[in-house]
């Protein structure tokens, strides 16, 4: 068991089930076609039983998210039209800044086919293969940040997975000449499931800010992916806006910064 939900919310445990699951397809972790995982691991992952495991799937069901055929388990239909996943990370002078105090832990670096919503972001065919990196960036021993990359194959060609540890994704693709120039993104709201949970020591469904940013080269090529998880009582936000005139500031660079909190923020 990975982890269970909150038994003591209040909420119904299979309507928990049916948040996490629906957030899982909002953030394209599962797109249109794919397997959702079947309900003896849906079990055991979320420490429920069977029949909560089919009452959070009826829910998808009747909201016609997902499919259920019988010997054939659940298939997602369609995505949440919220965009993209969500992501919340600095833009990269304030990356950097916050990598000095902090280290990182890869916990996957593979090469998958890209979901749905990757392979829109990164202008690729359906199911073209990409590196996908999976870490999470702490202070001393406290999780701050659950962060899951995935690059266009190019990209990750030129990378090794033992760089992670001591240098930040920016700074390697900058290495390699593939220079950020440009990047866009969407912050919104989701809960914890089970793996995220565990990885950031948080319950699961706890609620997480979810942050989704494209990184673009100069000629506006898509390089990156990143979806970024954070707990709101972990971190606060300064944005620092100037005029078009002041070449100090760089839209990439300087435009926001993120800080990990010391103490939870108020």
């Amino acid at each position: 068991m990975i982890g269970g939900l909150e038994r003591e919310l209040g909420t119904p445990l299979h309507h928990q089930l049916s948040t996490v699951l629906r957030s899982a397809i909002a953030s394209g972790r599962y797109g249109p076609g794919d397997q959702i995982p079947g309900e003896l691991t849906l079990m055991q992952m979320y420490d429920v039983s069977r029949a909560t495991v089919r009452r959070a799937l009826l829910t998808l069901e009747s909201e016609k998210l997902v499919e259920r055929r019988p010997g054939r388990g659940t298939r997602v239909l369609r995505n949440l039209p919220i965009g993209m996943a969500l992501s919340m990370d600095e833009h990269v002078r304030g990356i950097e800044r916050a990598a000095e105090h902090t280290a990182v832990d890869v916990l996957e670096y593979v090469r998958v086919p890209a979901p749905y919503e990757v392979a829109k972001a990164l202008q690729l065919d359906d199911l073209t293969e990409v590196l996908k990196i999976t870490r999470v960036r702490r202070r001393n021993d406290q999780p701050l940040r659950h962060l899951t990359n995935y690059l266009e194959p190019s990209v990750g060609d030129l990378l090794r997975a033992d760089d992670l540890h001591d240098h930040t994704l920016v700074e390697l693709l900058r290495r390699a000449g593939r220079v950020v120039h440009r990047a866009v993104d969407e912050v919104g709201a989701t809960v914890a499931d089970a793996p995220v949970a565990a990885a950031l020591r948080v319950r699961v469904g706890d609620p997480l800010l979810q942050m989704a940013r494209v990184m673009f080269d100069a000629g506006g090529a898509p390089l990156a992916y990143q979806w970024t998880l954070v707990s709101p009582d972990r971190f606060r936000m300064r944005v620092v806006i100037s005029g078009a005139d002041d070449a100090a500031v760089s839209p990439v660079a300087d435009y926001s910064t993120f800080a990990p909190l010391t103490e939870p923020h108020p």
